[in-house]
C-alpha cells in the first residue's frame, strides 16, 4: 500500500504552523500570527527589490483574495505600507514599517534556528532531494489540480 502523502504533509505542516506561531519572536508582539512573520521576513529578506501582492501571493501559494486580506490586515497592525509605483497606477509595492524591520530581525534568528532543528540528521543529498520531490508535488497539484 502507498503511504498517504497530503495527509503526512498536512501533519508536518501543521506542527510547523504550531512551532512557528509559539517563537518567542512572535509571541513579543501581540496580534502577529506566523504568516505574517513569514511575509515580513520575506519582504525583509528582499528589500533589494520592489515587492509587490503578486510576490507574496507565487512564494506563498496563495490566492489573491487571502493574499489582499492578509495584507490587509498587515497594514492595520501597522507592518506594511503599501505604496504607489510611478509607471504603473494598478500595482503597490508592499513596505515594511520600522515596527516590522525590527520584528524582521529578531524573527529570522528564531526561524533560522528552528530550520536547524528541521535539517538536524538529514544530510545535503537528502535535502536535495526532499526539495525535488516536493517541487514535483507542487507541479503535479499544478498541472493536474489547479486550472
Amino acid at each position: 500500500m502507498r503511504r498517504k502523502i497530503g495527509k503526512n504533509i498536512r501533519c508536518v505542516s501543521t506542527k510547523i504552523k504550531r512551532v512557528v506561531e509559539n517563537l518567542d519572536s512572535i509571541k513579543k508582539l501581540d496580534n502577529i500570527s506566523g504568516t505574517n512573520g513569514f511575509i515580513i521576513v520575506y519582504i525583509f529578506k528582499n528589500n533589494d527589490k520592489e515587492v509587490y501582492q503578486k510576490d507574496i501571493e507565487k512564494e506563498f501559494g496563495i490566492t489573491r483574495s487571502t493574499a489582499s486580506n492578509i495584507i490587509s490586515l498587515m497594514e492595520k497592525k501597522n507592518l506594511i505600507i503599501r505604496e504607489k509605483v510611478d509607471n504603473d497606477a494598478r500595482l503597490k509595492k508592499l513596505i515594511l514599517t520600522d515596527i516590522a524591520k525590527e520584528y524582521a530581525k529578531n524573527v529570522l534568528d528564531d526561524l533560522n534556528e528552528f530550520e536547524k532543528i528541521l535539517q538536524k540528521d538529514i544530510s545535503e543529498e537528502e535535502l536535495d532531494i526532499f526539495n525535488k520531490v516536493l517541487m514535483k508535488f507542487e507541479n503535479n497539484i499544478d498541472k493536474e489540480l489547479i486550472k
